[in-house]
Formats: C-alpha cells, sequence, structure tokens
C-alpha cells in the first residue's frame, strides 16, 4: 500500500504491533458483536438524538430514506456507522463521496447480517476553523478558492455565509466542466446549494444530498444548541478531569512515536469556546482555562457554570470530538480515511477514561477512478496506473530508455565506419585500373554516406516524435490518475464525474464497490 503510513498499512494488514492501540477489529464478525454491545450502552438520550436528526434532515432536502433512517435511532436495538468530513467547498475532493458510500454500505451490510437497524450517519465537520482547508476544489485543469475573510481566525467555517463572489466561482466552474449533456442539471443543483447568504454547512449538506439521494444517508451537524447540551456531561469530565484524560492520552502518545509516530500534538484541555466569532482554544495553567489570545480566565467552577448556562459557546477539539460523536451515538464503527485512522490510534485510553466503548476504526473505500481515454493511454504505454504517482519527467526517462532499441547516434556513427572500411580498399584496386575513376569512389563513398545520414535524421525524428508522444501521454495519465503529484481522490470534486459520467453517477458507482476496503481499487468508467 504505498503511499500510506506505515501505522496505517500495519493496522489494516494486521500486522507489527498497531492493533495494539485500537479496541476491536474491523471484521464483520467483531463488528456484529460489538454491535450489541454499543446499542446497551448508557450515553445521551437517543429519543432527543432522534429528535435532532429528523429536524436536521428536513434543511437539507426532502430526502425521504434519510428521514426514515433518522427516525429508527429510537429502536433500543439501532446502531450507527459515522464518517464525517470539514464542509469543503462544491463538496470537497472525491474522497468524501467515497467516505460516505463507505459508511452506508456497510451500514447496509451490517445491518441485513444483525437484523437489527444499522444507521449511516455523516458527521458535517462545520465547526473547524480552518478556512484554508474547505476555501478551495479543483476540476481538471482548474481550482477555484473563495477569498479568505482576513481575520486569522475565522471562527466555525461552517457559519461563513458567502457573498457575491460565490457566484462567479460557479460561472468559473461552468467554464471548466466538460460540456456534456449533465452539465446544466449538475450547475442548476450548484446554483441553487452554492449562493450568496448560504452558510458552507448548508452548501455543502445540500450538494452530498443531491450526489447520494435516497442512500439513507443521514447528515448531522454538531453545531445546534441541543446537541450542545445534551455532550455538555461529556465536556463537564474533560473540565473537572483533563489531567487524567491528558495522561491517557499523552502515554498512548509517547508509546506510539517511539514505534510508528503520533498523528496528533496533545494539548492539556480539549475543548474550544467559540468567542466573538472566533474558535478559540482553552489552554491550562495552574488550574485556571484560559482562553488563548485573551484575557478572559475561568477556574473549573466558573467554567462549569458557564458550560451549564451556554453550552453552545464550546466546542471539542480533533480528541474530544470521537468522543463526543460516541456520547452522542452508539458508533459501531468510524469510517475513515489513513491519516484519521492513525489519530485514533492515540485515543483508546481517552475512551476507558470516559468510559465510553471505542468503535472500530474502518478504514474508507480508497480508489482511482480511470476513465476510457486514461486507460487507452495507459494500454499503449504500458505502466501500471501507481507508477503515475512518480516525477511524469523521471518516469518518463525510465520508459523512454526502456524502450530504446539502440542508440541511433552510435549505431549509425558504426554503419558509415563500416561503409568507409568496405570502400577504402577498393580505392587502389580501382585507381590501378584505371586511375580516372578515383573520383566515382570517392562520390560513391559520400553518397552512401550522405543517405545514411539522412536515414540516421529521419529515425532520430521519428523516435522524438515518439517520446513526445510517450511523454504527452504519461502528462496526461499522470493529470488524470495524480494530478499535481497527488492521489486523484484527494483533488478532483466529485463534480466533474457526475459531469462526464450522468447525476446518478455515484448510486451506479455503489454497485460496483463493496464494503472490504482493505485494498486500493481501481475503476474502469
Amino acid at each position: 500500500m504505498a503511499g500510506f503510513s506505515r501505522l496505517f498499512v500495519d493496522y489494516v494488514e494486521d500486522s507489527g504491533t498497531a492493533g495494539e492501540y485500537y479496541a476491536r477489529r474491523f471484521d464483520k464478525a467483531d463488528l456484529l458483536a460489538f454491535a450489541k454491545e454499543t446499542a446497551k450502552a448508557s450515553r445521551a438520550d437517543r429519543a432527543l438524538i432522534k429528535d435532532i436528526l429528523v429536524d436536521q434532515q428536513a434543511l437539507w432536502g426532502n430526502d425521504r430514506a434519510a428521514a426514515e433512517n433518522a427516525k429508527r435511532l429510537s429502536d433500543p436495538s439501532a446502531t450507527v456507522i459515522v464518517t464525517g468530513q470539514q464542509v469543503g467547498l462544491f463538496g470537497g475532493p472525491l474522497y468524501t463521496v467515497l467516505k460516505a458510500l463507505t459508511t452506508v454500505l456497510l451500514a447496509r451490510e451490517l445491518e441485513a447480517a444483525s437484523g437489527a437497524p444499522v444507521i449511516p450517519v455523516f458527521w458535517l465537520g462545520s465547526e473547524d476553523h480552518d478556512f484554508d482547508e474547505m476555501a478551495s476544489a479543483s476540476v481538471p485543469g482548474a481550482t477555484f478558492t473563495v477569498p479568505h475573510p482576513g481575520a486569522s481566525n475565522t471562527g466555525p467555517v461552517g457559519a461563513l455565509e458567502f457573498g457575491p463572489e460565490i457566484a462567479d466561482l460557479v460561472d468559473q466552474l461552468q467554464e471548466s466542466l466538460p460540456p456534456t449533456d449533465f452539465r446544466d442539471e449538475v450547475l442548476s443543483t450548484v446554483r441553487s446549494c452554492y449562493k450568496p447568504g448560504a452558510t458552507f454547512r448548508d452548501a455543502f449538506a445540500g450538494l452530498l444530498r443531491s450526489l447520494l439521494p435516497e442512500t439513507g444517508l443521514v447528515l448531522f451537524a454538531q453545531d445546534d444548541p441541543r446537541v450542545k447540551r445534551l455532550a455538555a456531561p461529556l465536556w463537564q469530565r474533560e473540565i473537572e478531569d483533563f489531567a487524567s484524560s491528558d495522561a491517557a492520552l499523552r502515554s498512548a502518545t509517547d508509546r506510539i512515536a517511539r514505534e510508528y509516530h503520533a498523528q496528533v500534538h496533545i494539548r492539556p484541555s480539549n475543548l474550544f469556546l467559540i468567542h466573538e466569532g472566533q474558535r478559540l482554544p482553552l489552554d491550562t495553567e495552574d488550574d485556571r482555562f484560559n482562553l488563548r489570545g485573551t484575557e478572559h480566565s475561568w477556574s473549573r467552577e466558573e467554567l462549569s457554570a458557564l458550560l451549564e448556562s451556554n453550552p453552545e459557546k464550546f466546542s471539542p477539539n480533533v480528541v474530544l470530538r470521537p468522543l463526543t460523536q460516541d456520547w452522542l451515538f452508539p458508533t459501531v464503527a468510524y469510517v475513515g480515511g489513513p491519516g484519521e485512522t492513525a489519530y485514533f490510534a492515540q485515543y483508546k485510553g481517552a475512551y476507558a477514561w470516559a468510559d465510553l466503548p471505542m468503535p472500530a476504526i474502518y478504514p474508507r473505500i480508497s480508489a482511482t477512478l480511470i476513465e476510457p481515454g486514461i486507460r487507452r493511454s495507459l494500454n499503449k504505454i504500458g505502466a501500471p496506473p501507481e507508477a503515475f504517482g512518480e516525477d511524469p519527467d523521471a518516469l518518463f526517462s525510465k520508459l523512454a530508455k526502456a524502450r530504446m532499441e539502440f542508440d541511433v547516434e552510435a549505431r549509425f556513427g558504426r554503419t558509415i565506419g563500416e561503409i568507409n572500411k568496405l570502400i577504402s580498399p577498393l580505392i587502389p584496386e580501382v585507381v590501378a585500373i584505371d586511375a580516372s575513376l578515383k573520383k566515382s569512389v570517392e562520390a560513391t563513398r559520400a553518397a552512401l554516406q550522405n543517405e545514411i545520414v539522412r536515414l540516421r535524421d529521419r529515425v532520430l525524428k521519428a523516435d522524438r516524435r515518439n517520446r513526445d508522444l510517450l511523454r504527452q501521454q504519461i502528462e496526461k495519465v499522470a493529470d488524470g490518475l495524480f494530478p499535481g503529484g497527488k492521489p486523484q481522490e484527494r483533488v478532483i470534486s466529485p463534480l466533474y464525474f457526475t459531469t462526464k459520467y450522468g447525476t446518478d453517477f455515484f448510486l451506479r458507482l455503489i454497485h460496483d464497490l463493496d464494503a472490504d476496503t482493505r485494498s486500493h481499487l481501481l475503476i474502469d468508467l
């Protein structure tokens, strides 16, 4: 599994010590057994969570399957499969949809095997404040970026509203998408979601719903005051006993840093506070909580009182977010990418501290979509798709050298030498017969040499033409499979594929996938 961390590879392949950092494996037998356990675990009131989910589904379109799935959470035997992602412009990169598809497929498989409801939930990462991570999107040949609002900390990006500039970006997207029969319909959907006054969160949610309609995927946003109040008991524990959670995290992090690598930087407090539009971390010092970059400070008692009166002001960090997720939901598995899988390795002790069962961490589907033109070029080049993750110039040199049957300059140079060797002995013999023929022999030698040189030049021209074609083919394939040197799934917007292959593209693609995600898929379109 080239390109992935050793920790992720060992976890997926069940080798090394990676498995010791997780509570359970992600095979179906373990998941089915754990589903019964987690359905009974004590957590937030699932009836209230169900009501929140039902209300939220109505925010992002009338999706019958999602609404019905949300209602099923009230069944005491129901469990969930969760994934999540930041609310990136135009749906983010392709892997966002691959995460959602993995979650839907896994939920369907487990429900069919167990007979109990298993609900796929997509956690909208709307409270993240890393604007740059969410402000750009790419299709082949073009990248679109929302202008930065200027503040060093924009606060929760999901709450930011688009201004008039979003209409210009959609126009640019229209010019950059291929002119197919599906483009107008795709752009109509995009314009209905991404418009002035819409927020990053709602635009993303509406677009994701349009890409995967009636699959039963339940969208969830934590930036709901009712969610914050339900999560408050867990966050209160963090305020009261952050030292113990910190110790549990550091113990695992120190060990994993020695054996593999630590994905997440650990800090004593795992809470943020939303203050004057910014999302700021709470630092601890001398048993007080200080709001970074401000003069605000609270004792434990004071911060607890603030949580009680205004839970909507609080936000979990990268450590506390998954704990919050599993406080709210009876989670069997979290579907994550390689980076997420790695950071969960640091959390086993934190789950024990929170007295929560840690879910299985299920690798998302990883795939490269190979378009017909790219496949034809691949067949002509004769190199495997993964080879195009290399530097294109290095790959060209390697392939050109392998294709070169002989050194043209050297071979023709030797041929001219051989002609000279053959002609030279004739000269004295011909002159002995008739001295006037010497010029004729020399002219013949020159003519032969000139013909060989002309043939050499034609061969060199053909070779350059073939090499130029090879370089063009390599660049074409590399741009299609590894745009900008990165895997396709981490760069290209899903909108490109729905424009090329139909608005129901991902609904059809799901039939070519399964929930066994232990290897990277190459999918010919």
